[in-house]
């Protein structure tokens, strides 16, 4: 398959959100911002999901998604874009291995929540997407102990990078992650979905997990 390419120098670090972003909110900027910071990174991608065919109910169609996320963010560093969609990948690990072979040389962080990576251990490949990139981890209070002495915390304990070394990160070689805790906007695409059911909006799509980035796509868990 052909895909639509971003030109992007060697060496450029470029953070990864992946999500179904349905809908896009405050928080996933304020999520971008920081790791842009924090990470030193060049570029964020959110990259919207077509949605995991796992769940009876799909997300909204990709065209509105993506034209809401575009409307929320307008920034020359961050980018919105379908390439899941285009490469036809389903699970993380997938979607890594086509970035990397579509750009080379190319520094990917993985960005995810504190609430991911308590159940990253549920994902598919998960020890493979560890081994693959570097991976980001922003925490929002309330979520912070629980990462911490969760699974894929406690197996990769000697990759942790010390977060007064995020900076560092995009040029750590993989498996490594830091934990960064950061203030956040209580603010979640099942929240606001809720809100527009009980609203009389569309109550089909109230009930899909929420995360600031994206939960696994494997043993039966559903993306955001």
């Amino acid at each position: 398959m052909l895909l639509r390419k971003t030109y992007l120098r060697a060496g450029m670090r470029v953070g990864l959100l992946g999500g179904s972003f349905d809908p896009p909110h405050a928080g996933h900027v304020r999520v971008t911002m920081e790791a842009l910071r924090r990470f030193e990174l060049d570029q964020v991608w959110w990259l919207v999901s077509p949605g995991n065919p796992l769940k009876k109910r799909g997300p909204a169609p990709m065209e509105e998604r993506i034209a809401a996320a575009r409307a929320l963010i307008q920034h020359p560093r961050v980018r919105v874009t379908d390439f899941e969609a285009q490469a036809g990948t389903r699970y993380t690990a997938e979607t890594l291995a086509q970035l990397q072979g579509s750009y080379p040389g190319i520094r990917f962080v993985w960005l995810m929540g504190a609430d991911n990576l308590v159940q990253f251990n549920r994902w598919d490949n998960w020890k493979q997407i560890m081994a693959t990139v570097p991976v980001g981890v922003l925490a929002r209070p309330g979520d912070r102990i629980s990462a911490r002495t969760s699974v894929a915390a406690r197996v990769f304990r000697s990759a942790r990078l010390p977060a007064k070394a995020s900076h560092l990160l995009a040029l750590s070689k993989p498996p490594s992650w830091c934990f960064v805790n950061m203030p956040m906007v209580d603010l979640s695409s099942t929240a606001i979905r809720a809100a527009r059911a009980a609203q009389g909006g569309d109550a089909a799509t109230a009930d899909h997990e929420n995360s600031t980035c994206r939960p696994n796509a494997g043993e039966g868990i559903g993306r955001v």
